[in-house]
């Protein structure tokens, strides 16, 4: 009689089994919509955040300046990670859905009896080794929910870390504007910032799962526990462990919880040096070093399209360079318009300018404009407002009479005689030169060539 009870207890289905199996079956289709729908997000969506910060550069603050710089150096890192790693889980995704085609189509799998190509040592070979398809699901399966998972604890882990990481940095930056050491400031916060991150996991995983291995007794010391407490609190509040350690935990103890880590760390690794790498592509002109012969240095005393109004591009909207129309100039008088960037700006007008003066007239301090010669009186500069490039600054008109045809350079001082770098650890140089080249051909000289040049009339 009690053997039957048992048979009856054993066959009995746990509803709460069923509910999970159910629910089971259907996330495997709420994975591939997640994949789908995250993989062109993804990769859409670093640009359309580097065109957006980059529009209101001019506009912002030294504390946004760095929360955008450090989003643009992770979150493009991160959404093109995670990006290819969720294009890997659909295409194992929809490995595994063929292989549950075939196995539907096809229950009985390899027919051994009919493999072409095979001679008796390789079918046999192959019959001892090759997965059935039911492993073969089982496997696939079993991958693309670990990727899935992994794909889900490193962005949930880089974004707290990042958010954590860039108000430590914010309040540190406003800290250092404040002394006049604002990178050092930045440098030394982002070193306590990675310090606290890392190594408070490091020193937990030492105390408790290390110290407690090699010296049992320290198990029954009172303070000893409250030191393992204490550590698992802090990483608690560096941390959302309720949300990272159940994925973690799992994933670690049923793989090979080195190689677990491994690919965390390395994953994390990647993420930052993708994203460096993305926003120095999107800054810079290359990221190659072939071009030594012709290098920025030496580029930037020729031809720049950013400083020629009608041959700017995208990139060159975190460029805040004096500028005129065209590299070619026709009229009598060539217009030049110098951006306002607080940023750079600011710092030293209230250092050196005097507080009763008018504000425009500290800005027009600031900039020294000549022509070989000649020199542009700063009282003739007038302020602009360009919605065209969503800037304002100074918008000067510098005459060519009397210029003779041929290539020219004006050449614009910011800050000239001055010493920026007293000031402020952002300033790497004492002040600004831009010389930019131009060609000066006179329109009436054009039109008395080709008359020069028109046969001459005959009279009947």
């Amino acid at each position: 009689m009690s053997e039957d009870i048992q048979q009856d207890q054993a066959l009995q289905i746990d509803p709460e089994e069923v509910k999970f199996e159910s629910l089971r079956d259907r996330t495997d289709e709420i994975e591939l919509i997640i994949s789908g729908l995250t993989t062109v997000a993804l990769f859409t969506l670093p640009g359309l955040l580097f065109d957006t910060l980059m529009d209101i550069h001019s506009h912002q603050t030294v504390i946004m300046v760095m929360g955008a710089n450090i989003a643009l150096m992770l979150v493009p890192g991160l959404f093109y990670v995670l990006g290819c790693c969720f294009a890997i889980h659909l295409m194992i995704r929809a490995y595994w859905a063929g292989l549950i085609g075939l196995r539907t189509v096809f229950p009985q799998g390899v027919n051994w009896d009919k493999t072409p190509g095979l001679g008796p040592v390789g079918r046999a070979f192959y019959r001892n080794h090759l997965p059935d398809l039911s492993k073969a699901i089982a496997s696939a399966d079993h991958l693309a929910s670990s990727l899935f998972s992994v794909i889900s604890l490193i962005a949930l882990g880089m974004i707290w870390a990042s958010v954590l990481i860039g108000l430590i940095i914010a309040v540190a930056g406003f800290i250092g504007a404040q002394t006049g050491h604002t990178n050092l400031a930045i440098s030394a916060a982002l070193v306590i910032s990675i310090t606290l991150l890392a190594g408070a996991s490091v020193l937990l995983w030492l105390v408790d799962a290390k110290f407690g291995r090699w010296f049992p007794s320290l198990l029954e010391r009172n303070w000893y526990r409250k030191l393992v407490h204490g550590l698992i609190r802090y990483n608690n509040f560096l941390s959302p462990q309720r949300l990272i350690l159940p994925v973690q935990l799992t994933l670690q103890s049923n793989t090979r919880p080195r190689l677990f880590s491994f690919v965390f760390g390395g994953g994390i690794l990647l993420i930052i040096l993708v994203g460096t790498t993305i926003y120095e592509r999107w800054t810079q002109f290359t990221l190659s070093e072939e071009f030594r012969y012709l290098d920025d240095a030496v580029v930037a005393e020729g031809f720049r399209s950013t400083y020629y109004e009608n041959l700017r591009s995208s990139r060159d909207r975190i460029r805040f360079y004096p500028m005129i129309d065209r590299f070619v100039q026709q009229e009598a008088v060539m217009t030049v318009f110098i951006p306002y960037f607080p940023l750079r700006d600011n710092l030293v007008m209230d250092t050196t300018c005097d507080p009763e003066s008018p504000p425009l007239d500290c800005l027009r301090g600031l900039w020294t404009i000549s022509l070989g010669e000649r020199t542009l009186a700063q009282e003739s500069l007038i302020p602009a407002e360009r919605f065209d490039l969503n800037l304002r600054g100074l918008m000067g008109v510098v005459s060519l009479d009397g210029l003779q045809p041929g290539l020219h350079t004006l050449e614009l001082v910011w800050n000239e005689g001055g010493d920026a770098t007293q000031l402020d650890d952002r300033y790497d140089v004492e002040e600004l030169r831009y010389n930019i080249p131009f060609v000066f051909s006179p329109a009436y000289e054009i039109a008395l060539d080709h008359e020069a040049m028109a046969p001459a009339e005959t009279s009947p």
